[in-house]
């Protein structure tokens, strides 16, 4: 194909443009459009571009009219995408592939067949378990298609091409190809075929003609290129409001948010208020979202769920469910249905069923809360989703719109414009099941709802908006042919451009290298991304590459596409929304690491985590502890690690109650293991009489079992301690003052020694406990050494975790002196090292009630646990460093 000759669109005259994507075939026409407007032209003729297979339709058309085409030659029925992906999955699930992802599986298929027709690929019998699965089920699908008089958009493709090369339809004297950066064998026959029928063939030469002035720049990370690429937009059209920019980026669909946000802040700061959240603005991504993230069509999903699989609901389906403004009442009742996903979270397992759900918020309506429109709506959907047999998708159509009805969708409120369009898209969808009625027949609601689900995850979404946007943010490919006054490409690293090899799983990968088709081997993908490159030099006269230097822990590198730039200036650090909101005006910075102090007298709850967050970071302190704000439970199978913890410190306390080290070690181990077992059934009986559904007798057994061989494990090390003991307290509360801070502090147990000296121990089941978490000015492990000094009468002679676990159990400690618990060390000065404690975490009690709530971190690593992250605004402390 690299013989035909070329042209620009000034020279088209009347040539047909069949263009590699819809978006070029839009380009162009809008650019033709434009250009006759500018010659001041009143009227003139529209530029005839669009995709190979729009234009293969309008011809054969056409002929089946005019009578070129014989009608009994012609298909039934075209199959539609939808329509050939809901056949290849029937195929497969029937080939006893129901256990895979059927849908993956699917697409894959249709891939492969596509692969196959476009570019010519000999499939045989000696391939691979893989291919001779696909070869089944390909001739499976032939087989429906023909029965039917069906075809699949790969074969329909080619029947057009033969149906031309027949002498079929009215073609144009001319005809220009544009946007194809490598031909396929089908593509190489059309222009051979038109040649033949003498339709002269061009091709279409995109962009300047120039190659730009090209530099590269590196950044620490994704968010960083986002920020430097949305300050440079801002920087330009500060400087000409009517240029036209494009940031391009490969893998859009992973930045698009981060990229948004980053747009948001630099040029639309005024789009955080929630009232102008949906202002049209001056920039456009050419990729919209899949429908089934629109929020208002992801809760009518989530209630269609509910309706077709009752008896297994997930939390985390629920609980985007009741904190979601579109179903049922609004206003006070979401403050309500908040508080009962809160209870649901601390109550119920991940998966429970909606008998669970209206269960527990009956109970909470009968304390007060407002739960009666929902409870309401939620029995009208469980009453519905029960009543249906089987239809046919046309009927569900109406059956699922019915259901939602019942369920108050889309809520009280009035819709925004963006709502309102992403509903209209979704019942849009749901009229388009009519078109499953040929493929699919009668079948059941939650086959209906499957189906409804996959079409809002793979129908892409984007608002209408008013306007032309001065910066278009697109994939490396879709700035194909597109001039813009100056490009910034971001996320240029070696691991995503070039785009790594991903060849088809059901083709033999060496036949797909062999033909070089999309996405098959390194050398496919090197020169596909080459060829993208050298267009990118040619859409404008000022291009910036960017890449990042890390993502998260991983290091990464620059595409070697980039290699022979040149480095860019620093760009200037992007201005906060504050800022670009100020204008000219001059900002006052003020510190306000300041909360109100304590009152005389206010003791804030917490206990011993309140010292510890002081500690980390005062800001974590004050939100959790003084203002009480706490991340909600995750619910979990079986028993969280803190429910493990619990009780294991249940066994501990009932074992130890009224023992000592003489009384162990008079015991037989029979009598041992008898005692323990004794301990572990009071505690787990203790532990189900306070939860909603006690553990079950299985898991209750299997519970019992790892109770009792933690403990006997950790009773072998009890009987080698060098020193009798005796256990004076368990779990023993003490109000303790800390420089006029008064907290409440629980140790787990208190052991006193032969010689009367006390050790206190503090039972943990984690893996890395560390000495060090004691030492310093900010203590970040205080219940221990708090609890040591503030000893009223004799202080502690050490103190030690007790490592209860499995795979090994041990002391870390420090005393007075080493040997008091195997393997303790000795402090170098005891009575200084209890001074320092009391000193610290005087110092830490000072500031919680001075109100130091300052976002001070040493280590990021220790807010792993951080009950409030978001409210720390790590983000923004990131920024201005960046700046700094």
């Amino acid at each position: 194909m690299n013989e035909l000759a070329r042209c620009r669109l000034s020279e088209l005259g009347g040539a047909v443009v069949l263009c590699a994507t819809h978006r070029l075939a839009r380009h162009l026409r809008a650019n033709h459009d434009q250009a006759q407007r500018a010659a001041g032209l009143e009227r003139w003729t529209p530029l005839s571009a669009l995709s190979i297979d729009a234009w293969l339709g309008q011809v054969t058309d056409a002929a089946l009219l005019d009578g070129s085409l014989a009608a009994h030659s012609v298909p039934r029925l075209a199959l539609s995408p939808v329509q050939e992906q809901v056949l290849w999955d029937q195929v497969i699930a029937a080939d006893g592939n129901a256990l895979f992802d059927r849908e993956g599986l699917a697409a894959q298929a249709v891939e492969a067949n596509d692969l196959a027709e476009t570019w010519g690929l000999a499939l045989g019998g000696d391939a691979g378990e893989e291919t001779q699965a696909f070869l089944r089920w390909r001739a499976e699908v032939r087989a429906r298609c023909e029965a039917n008089r069906w075809l699949e958009p790969a074969r329909l493709r080619g029947w057009r091409i033969r149906c031309i090369a027949a002498g079929a339809g009215r073609l144009p004297a001319r005809l220009a190809l544009a946007g194809f950066d490598r031909y396929t064998p089908q593509e190489i026959e059309l222009a051979r075929v038109l040649a033949a029928r003498g339709v002269t063939v061009l091709q279409l030469e995109l962009g300047r003609g120039v190659e730009a002035a090209a530099a590269r720049v590196e950044l620490p990370d994704r968010q960083s290129e986002c920020r430097a690429a949305a300050a440079w937009a801002a920087e330009r059209l500060a400087r000409n409001p009517e240029s036209r920019l494009a940031i391009v980026v490969p893998g859009l669909a992973g930045l698009r948010d981060a990229l948004a946000g980053a747009l948001d802040d630099a040029l639309h700061p005024q789009a955080l208020a929630p009232a102008r959240a949906e202002m049209v603005r001056c920039y456009n991504f050419s990729l919209g979202i899949p429908l089934a993230r629109w929020p208002v069509v992801d809760t009518a999903l989530r209630l269609l769920r509910f309706a077709a699989g009752p008896r297994r609901v997930a939390q985390a389906d629920s609980a985007k469910l009741l904190l979601s403004p579109y179903w049922s009442a609004g206003g006070t009742a979401l403050d309500a249905r908040a508080r009962l996903d809160a209870r649901l979270r601390e109550l119920l397992p991940p998966v429970v069923s909606l008998v669970d759900v209206l269960r527990v918020a009956r109970r909470l309506r009968t304390r007060g809360l407002p739960l009666a429109a929902a409870i309401g709506h939620l029995e009208a959907l469980q009453a519905a989703g029960a009543q249906f047999g089987k239809e046919r998708p046309s009927s569900w159509a109406g059956v699922l719109s019915r259901l939602l009805d019942a369920a108050g969708w889309p809520g009280e409120r009035v819709l925004s414009s963006h709502e309102w369009q992403a509903a209209a898209a979704f019942r849009e969808t749901l009229a388009g099941l009519a078109a499953l009625d040929v493929v699919l027949g009668r079948t059941g609601l939650a086959e209906a709802m499957r189906q409804t689900a996959r079409l809002c995850r793979e129908r892409v979404f984007q608002p209408q908006t008013a306007g032309r946007p001065t910066v278009e943010v697109l994939g490396p490919l879709e700035a194909a042919g597109a001039n813009f006054d100056a490009v910034w490409a971001l996320g240029m690293n070696d691991d995503v451009w070039p785009p790594p090899p991903r060849p088809n799983p059901l083709l033999p990968a060496a036949l797909q290298r062999r033909a070089g088709s999309p996405n098959a081997g390194a050398e496919v993908q090197l020169e596909f991304a080459r060829a993208i490159h050298r267009r990118l030099l040619m859409s404008a006269p000022e291009l910036v590459f960017s890449w990042a230097k890390r993502e998260g822990d991983r290091p990464l590198r620059m595409s070697p596409l980039l290699a022979g730039l040149q480095g860019a200036a620093a760009m200037a650090p992007m201005p906060s929304p504050v800022e670009v909101l100020a204008g000219g005006g001059q900002l006052e910075q003020f510190d306000d690491r300041w909360a109100p102090r304590l009152a005389e007298g206010e003791k804030p709850g917490g206990g011993v985590g309140l010292l510890k967050a002081q500690a980390i970071c005062p800001a974590w302190a004050y939100y959790r502890y003084r203002l009480g704000a706490k991340a909600l439970m995750e619910p979990v199978d079986g028993l969280s690690a803190a429910e493990r913890g619990t009780l294991l410190h249940k066994t501990m306390e009932r074992f130890w109650r009224g023992r000592d080290s003489v009384g162990l070690s008079a015991m037989t181990t029979s009598k041992r293991q008898l005692a323990v077992a004794e301990a572990v059934v009071g505690a787990i009986s203790a532990f189900n009489d306070g939860r909603e559904l006690p553990l079950s007798p299985r898991f209750a057994a299997l519970e019992r079992e790892r109770l009792a061989r933690l403990l006997l494990n950790w009773l072998d090390l009890e009987l080698d301690r060098p020193v009798s003991f005796s256990v004076l307290a368990c779990e023993q509360s003490v109000e303790a003052d800390f420089d006029g801070l008064k907290i409440d502090l629980r140790v787990d147990r208190v052991d006193a020694l032969a010689d009367g000296r006390q050790v206190i121990l503090d039972y943990k089941t984690g893996r890395n406990l560390k000495l060090s978490d004691w030492q310093g000015e900010r203590i970040v492990e205080p219940q221990l050494p708090a609890y040591a000094a503030c000893a009223a009468v004799e202080a502690p002679v050490g103190i030690a975790f007790a490592k209860v676990r499995e795979d090994g159990c041990t002391y870390v400690g420090l005393g007075a002196e080493a040997g008091l618990l195997p393997g303790m060390k000795a402090a170098e000065d005891w009575p200084a090292m209890l001074a320092a404690w009391r000193a610290a975490i005087g110092a830490i009690a000072r500031e919680v009630r001075q109100g130091d709530a300052a976002v001070r971190i040493a280590d990021e690593k220790q807010l792993r646990y951080c009950e409030v992250l978001p409210l720390l605004r790590l983000p923004e402390a990131r920024a201005q460093r960046e700046k700094a």
